[in-house]
């Protein structure tokens, strides 16, 4: 068996993303086991994302696997913006420019 020079994503990770698709792995029905919950924070307002979020994201994955190891009844989810009030704040002040309104006008 020769491995590849090279990881190739689309040939790896289809096969898993279709299985956990046949197998409902990307939901959890409230039961009688312990409930653990980790809302994924999506990417900062400038998309880019650093080992920061690698990092994050892996310490995450660590911890749902070990709860569901443990019999937890995991589910590590998308959430919400989690500098929501930063970039609406940063985004509103950007469209006012040049108008002589303020941010604070707009939202009120």
């Amino acid at each position: 068996m020769e491995l590849a020079s090279k990881y190739s994503p689309t040939e790896v990770e289809s096969k898993w993303y279709q299985y956990w698709l046949d197998h409902k792995l990307f939901s959890s029905k409230p039961d009688g086991r312990e409930p653990y919950t980790i809302v994924i924070p999506p990417p900062n307002v400038t998309g880019v994302l650093h080992m920061g979020h690698m990092l994050n994201n892996t310490i995450q994955d660590i911890l749902v696997r070990k709860a569901r190891l443990d019999g937890k009844n995991a589910c590590w989810v998308p959430g919400t913006d989690h500098s929501g009030n930063v970039t609406s704040h940063a985004s509103s002040s950007w469209n006012m420019l040049g108008t002589g309104h303020t941010n604070t006008e707009a939202s009120s």
